[in-house]
C-alpha cells in the first residue's frame, strides 16, 4: 500500500498554519514539531511518489485535491480553515477545476511579536496581501528583510489604514496602480526635482532606525528599503488617485479630443496630486527638459500629445494652474 493510500490520523502536535503561510514552510514546521520529516508527511498527502518539499515549495504542480481532506485529518482543522489559511491548497483545487491560476510570489516574514504570542519562536514565511506593509499594533514594517520599528511615525500608520481602504475600494486596478505609483515617487527622490517632498523624506529617513532584526537568509533585501518606507505616505496618497478609474480615464483622452482640453486635463491631474500630497506645486523647472521627462508628466500624457503644445515659454506657462 502506498503511503498516500494508508489511513492517516491526528498528529501528536497538530500545529495550525499562519494565515497565508507558504505550504512547504508549514509542512516543515509541522514535521519538526512531530519529529518526522517533511517528505514523510508529503508522501502521506499526495500520490506523487517523488514528492520532495522544500521550505519554499508552494506551487504543488503535481499534487491533487486529496491533499486537503488528508491534511485536515492530520491537523484536526476543517478543510474550510485550511483552504483559507494556505493559498497553495486553493490553487491546487482551482487548477484541478480547470481555472486559470495566477501565481503571485509576494512573500514576507510574519511579525515576530505576533508569532511569539502564538508560541512560534522561529520566523514564518507567508504570502503578503498587497495592502499589508506594516503591523500597526507593534509599529513593525513588514515589507522587507528587516523589521524596522516605525510606530513613532504616525503618518506611516495612517497611510497603512488608507492603503487598506483603497485596496477594498479599488481591487481591480490596485496591482497595476501600485507599480505606477512607485515609478512616480522613486524618480522624485533620486532626481531631487521636488524640494518640498525631498525635505519631508529626509526628515523621515533620519527617524528610521538604522539597524533592526534582519532575515536576509529568508527574504531578499530591497535596494531602496529605507527609502521606500520614507516615501510610503506619499505613495499611498498618489495611489488613491492613480487607481481611481475616473482619473485613469481623464489622463488618456480619445485621440480626437481637443488639445486644449487635453492640456486642461493635465493641469487638473497635477492640481489634484498637489492637494493629495499637500505641496504647493509639483510643476518644477517648467522650461527645462526635466519637466517633460518627469515620470508624473509622462503618466498624465502617456501618448505624448501635449508635447506638441510645449514649444514656446508661453506654452509652458499654459501648463500651470489656470486659476492662478
Amino acid at each position: 500500500m502506498e503511503p498516500c493510500e494508508a489511513p492517516v490520523r491526528l498528529l501528536p502536535l497538530p500545529l495550525p498554519p499562519v494565515h497565508g503561510e507558504v505550504f512547504g514552510w508549514y509542512l516543515h514546521r509541522l514535521a519538526a514539531a512531530d519529529q518526522v520529516t517533511a517528505s514523510q508527511l508529503a508522501k502521506s498527502l499526495t500520490p506523487f511518489k517523488n514528492a520532495q518539499v522544500g521550505k519554499r515549495t508552494d506551487t504543488l504542480w503535481r499534487w491533487t485535491p486529496m491533499v486537503l481532506p488528508r491534511l485536515a485529518i492530520l491537523t484536526g482543522l476543517t478543510p474550510e480553515t485550511l483552504r483559507m489559511l494556505l493559498p497553495a491548497i486553493a490553487r491546487v483545487e482551482a487548477r484541478t477545476a480547470g481555472d486559470v491560476v495566477r501565481y503571485r510570489r509576494r512573500l514576507y516574514v510574519a511579525c515576530s511579536h505576533w508569532m511569539h504570542r502564538r508560541g512560534i519562536i522561529r520566523p514564518v514565511l507567508a504570502h503578503r496581501p498587497a495592502d499589508l506593509q506594516l503591523y500597526h499594533r507593534h509599529g513593525i514594517w513588514l515589507d522587507g528583510n528587516r523589521h524596522y520599528r516605525v510606530g513613532h511615525l504616525p503618518e506611516l500608520v495612517t497611510a497603512e489604514h488608507r492603503h487598506r481602504r483603497i485596496a477594498r475600494r479599488l481591487p481591480d486596478t490596485l496591482e497595476a496602480a501600485t507599480k505606477e505609483a512607485q515609478h512616480l515617487v522613486r524618480p522624485w527622490l533620486l532626481n531631487k526635482n521636488q524640494p518640498h517632498l525631498l525635505s519631508r523624506w529626509n526628515d523621515r529617513l533620519a527617524q528610521i532606525p538604522p539597524k533592526e532584526a534582519i532575515y536576509g537568509h529568508i527574504i531578499r533585501r530591497r535596494v531602496d528599503e529605507r527609502e521606500y518606507i520614507a516615501t510610503y505616505p506619499e505613495l499611498v496618497a498618489l495611489l488613491g488617485m492613480v487607481a481611481d478609474l475616473a482619473w485613469r480615464a481623464l489622463r488618456a483622452p480619445r485621440r480626437w479630443a481637443n488639445l486644449s482640453r487635453h492640456r486642461r486635463s493635465i493641469t487638473a491631474v497635477y492640481t489634484e496630486a498637489e492637494q493629495r500630497l499637500n505641496v504647493p506645486t509639483l510643476r518644477e523647472k517648467l522650461r527645462s527638459h526635466a519637466f517633460s521627462n518627469d515620470a508624473f508628466f509622462r503618466w498624465t500624457d502617456s501618448l505624448g500629445r501635449s508635447l506638441m503644445l510645449v514649444t514656446t515659454p508661453d506654452d509652458y506657462d499654459a501648463l500651470q494652474d489656470e486659476s492662478q
